[in-house]
């Protein structure tokens, strides 16, 4: 039942074009018929009048050039084709000519009164009636014209008795075409209307193909375009929704990895802190050892500059971090910036009697800023210094890539290895594979962070892996790179 009233929802358009256009059509019918049966008497005698008189005067026209006898033609022929009693009566009403007889030579044989086709009243009703002078070469003479009208009369009774049949046909080629053109008109529109809904559905899985040059063409090429667009829509709002979950989630990743990295140096302040204490009130009190107040003050003053290295580099990295800061580029040799920190490390090296051996070309050189370049690149061969065995060597190669436009660096310091594991932790804030975290034999956590964050500012790729010499640490620097907006 729910089926069927939902089709006939369907289909509500389909029926009241169907009703309407069959109520037009048996009006158009009944109008036709009606106007036949009451003026097709009436047009049909005008029409029959006027032929019946345009008849006479061409006749009256063409007899003036013509004798009587040579004219009879004309009458005989006019008298078939209009199906009229047609006469000729001299000026005493005596018949001359008619096409049941002629008169020869001017003698009557029979006389015809020139009334007596008319006597009857309802004859003349329904009759054409006409008397008029025609001219001959050889005379004058009066033509007489009857007709009747009585076949339309019988037609228009014939009409009346067909009725019930011509309703029969009307009735069922009325409701026969109006069911078909119904059909054929509401057809695309329920296609339409279907489409339509699967739309509003948000089902694009289907288009609508209508195959036509009308509104009705426009209007599913307008829908398919609503539909295309509101897909390529809604497929971008996907896009920007799911971006922005992943922006949300990278926030919240950072925001614990903030609060993770406060309460790190929370921490890494808290234990110096808590250390100088101890000396100070081992002091204060003179306490045991403590009484050697130079010894302690000497810790207490080597535990603060630790204190203000990490605060440095935390200053750093949030300078690094802030959108507003901007990078002072210039013009920077690399031969001469290696030889630079080579030269400050130079002490550093010679402690562990490690040989640092440089194959850069003296041309090299990028736009970048020199600073933040020298500080990462500092930390990188300090610490290849400070992790490798005394003895080992450190390589330090610049290639020149032209093609790709950078130039390729590696510092290999040999002699060591690093935990897989391990690498992928390095550039975390804090993180060190001494896992004592003893200040003595390892640095703050933050230096390859910060090294990290310097790259990622300077347009740098890096990588850090282990080969079968040592360990390798291989960065690409961009010729030039674009300032911050």
């Amino acid at each position: 039942m729910n089926n069927i009233l939902k089709l006939l929802k369907m289909k509500r358009i389909t029926f009241k074009l169907f009703i309407i256009t069959s109520l037009i059509l048996l009006a158009f019918a009944v109008m036709i018929y009606l106007t036949l049966y009451f003026f097709l008497p009436t047009f049909h005698e005008q029409y029959k009048t006027n032929q019946l008189q345009s008849g006479i005067e061409e006749i009256i026209d063409k007899s003036k050039d013509l004798t009587f006898r040579d004219a009879i033609p004309l009458f005989d022929e006019y008298s078939k084709q209009n199906n009229a009693l047609i006469y000729l009566q001299n000026k005493e009403d005596t018949i001359i000519y008619s096409p049941s007889f002629f008169i020869q030579g001017g003698t009557q044989s029979k006389v015809i009164a020139k009334s007596s086709p008319a006597k009857n009243p309802d004859v003349l009703s329904n009759s054409f009636n006409a008397t008029m002078p025609i001219q001959f070469k050889d005379g004058n003479l009066v033509l007489v014209v009857f007709a009747t009208f009585q076949p339309i009369d019988e037609a228009s009774q014939v009409l009346v008795r067909f009725l019930p049949y011509i309703s029969i046909i009307v009735f069922v080629i009325g409701l026969a075409s109006a069911y078909f053109y119904s059909r054929f008109i509401t057809k695309p529109l329920i296609y339409i209307n279907e489409g339509a809904q699967k739309l509003a559905n948000l089902d694009f899985s289907k288009k609508i193909q209508l195959h036509s040059t009308d509104e009705l063409g426009e209007l599913s090429n307008s829908l398919n375009d609503m539909s295309k667009n509101l897909q390529q829509t809604m497929l971008e709002l996907q896009k920007a929704n799911e971006q922005l979950k992943s922006d949300i989630e990278k926030e919240r990743e950072i925001e614990i990895k903030r609060r993770e990295f406060f309460t790190t140096v929370a921490h890494e302040l808290k234990t110096p802190l808590t250390v100088m204490k101890g000396y100070l009130e081992g002091m204060i009190y003179n306490i045991g050892p403590y009484q050697n107040r130079d010894q302690y003050l000497e810790k207490n003053h080597k535990i603060i500059e630790e204190m203000e290295l990490l605060v440095r580099e935390i200053l750093t990295m949030s300078k690094l971090e802030q959108d507003t800061f901007k990078l002072k580029l210039e013009e920077v040799k690399l031969l001469e910036l290696i030889d630079t920190i080579t030269k400050d490390l130079g002490f550093f090296a010679a402690q562990k009697d490690i040989k640092i051996i440089k194959q850069i070309a003296p041309h090299l050189s990028v736009r970048t800023d020199r600073n933040l370049l020298e500080k990462a690149v500092k930390n990188i061969i300090h610490n290849a210094i400070l992790y490798s065995p005394k003895g080992e060597k450190i390589y330090i190669e610049l290639t020149e890539l032209p093609k790709q436009h950078h130039i390729h660096m590696q510092v290999i310091n040999t002699g060591v290895k690093i935990k897989q594991e391990d690498i992928q932790q390095l550039f975390e804030p804090f993180y060190r594979v001494e896992k004592s975290r003893n200040r003595n034999t390892g640095g703050s956590g933050l230096g390859l962070y910060i090294v990290k964050q310097i790259f990622e500012s300077l347009s740098i790729t890096y990588a850090m892996n282990n080969t079968e010499i040592g360990v390798q640490f291989s960065l690409t620097i961009p010729f030039s790179i674009k300032e911050r907006a």
